[in-house]
């Protein structure tokens, strides 16, 4: 099924209950789970599950301080059937830019979602979706756990993920493989380890050796209210890895880099766990980091003819590389070695001071200029040349 609009139905209620909250008390039917992206919290979650009805509340703090309230409805398998979704401010007023409200359906094969807009219009969608899809929540672990005690009973070896998101046109299921107590996601070629209990419920989530590099841990209860009140009194966290973009002429020529901005909360860059050694790194987060040149350049004693570029970065223990290709426009996972135009020798050396947030910066000279990447306790850099 195609996404489509359903006919007019009855407008359904507005927000939940007004931000209801579930008990304090994480009973043996519900939890809590702290998300961490190196030594910065990023979201907290508290649930209880009370026979078929699971309801509970995340905190995102990224892009802004949201709480979203949650009712998950099953039927006898465990499969969900119904889940309402609303978020406000720790205030209780209601997230810019944010719907109202949202409801999903699932029945046979497909989704059907009711969107209540600012605006008080209600949006209605339906897309094809696998059997066994659960909500899809930013950071809320309760959901994959469903789906993860689904597969378990299924008692297969694997099976899929999938979670689907009010308005989406669908889903993208990511493969995941049991072996005892441990639940391997696929997250675009690299793991997500998921450590559960004997019941199923989910105790631990490791995605540090994938691009996603969150640590989830399992607790017995998080006090939302006052979490989500402290929260917004530090102030929104932003994008965790805002793009950018940096440009200069140089020479004649119109140069600019496009890029994610990642931070490094905490956490060791090179050749630890955001730029491991004998590896290639997408140079930044998110979609692959971009150059544009306006004429043709010698990046470090190799030739650049003009145009779009990806750019990456090769890290061994002796030394680092820039790796220009060909390929445009693709996610940062998606490199591939078949179009490296050229690899390029840069120079490392040590900041004086350390840079949290990943930083591209393009120097000027007469005749062309510096490309510097700092980051971490370094800076790698190679100069360039406008040919004439």
């Amino acid at each position: 099924m195609r996404l489509a609009l359903l006919p007019a139905l009855a407008l359904v209620a507005g927000p939940l209950a007004a931000q209801q909250r579930v008990s304090k008390d994480a009973s043996a039917a519900g939890g809590a789970f702290v998300v961490r992206l190196g030594s910065d919290t990023v979201a907290v979650e508290r649930y209880a599950r009370i026979g078929n009805r699971v309801e509970g509340d995340v905190v995102n703090r990224a892009p802004t301080v949201r709480v979203t309230h949650y009712v998950v409805e099953l039927d006898p398998a465990g499969r969900v059937t119904r889940a309402q979704f609303a978020s406000r401010r720790p205030d209780g007023s209601l997230v810019p830019n944010t719907a109202k409200s949202a409801t999903i359906s699932f029945r046979g094969d497909s989704a059907y979602s009711e969107i209540l807009t600012a605006a008080d219009t209600t949006v209605r969608l339906a897309a094809r979706v696998p059997a066994g899809t659960v909500p899809g929540l930013a950071n809320s672990y309760a959901m994959q756990e469903l789906a993860l005690m689904q597969l378990r009973a299924s008692r297969a070896p694997s099976g899929s993920l999938s979670q689907y998101s009010a308005g989406a046109q669908g889903v993208n299921p990511l493969k995941v493989t049991i072996a005892g107590n441990r639940a391997t996601l696929d997250y675009f070629g690299d793991p997500i380890v998921m450590t559960t209990d004997a019941a199923g419920r989910l105790l631990a989530v490791d995605g540090t050796a994938s691009t996603n590099k969150i640590v989830v841990e399992r607790v017995a209860t998080v006090d939302v209210p006052t979490l989500a009140t402290a929260f917004a009194a530090r102030g929104n966290m932003g994008q965790t890895s805002p793009r950018d973009t940096v440009r200069a002429a140089a020479a004649g020529a119109q140069l600019w880099i496009d890029y994610g901005r990642p931070s490094v909360r905490g956490r060791t860059v090179w050749g630890g766990l955001l730029v491991p050694y004998n590896a290639v790194w997408r140079t930044g987060a998110n979609a692959a980091t971009q150059l544009s040149t306006s004429a043709d350049l010698m990046i470090g004693g190799a030739t650049v003819p003009a145009g779009k570029y990806t750019l990456w970065t090769y890290a061994a223990p002796d030394g680092y590389q820039l790796v220009v290709n060909k390929q445009t426009g693709q996610w940062g996972t998606e490199y591939k070695a078949d179009q490296d135009l050229v690899r390029i020798p840069l120079t490392a050396a040590p900041l004086a001071s350390p840079v949290e947030q990943f930083t591209f910066a393009i120097d000027p000279t007469p005749d062309g200029g510096t490309i510097r990447m700092l980051w971490g306790d370094k800076q790698l850099s190679v100069p360039f040349v406008v040919k004439k």
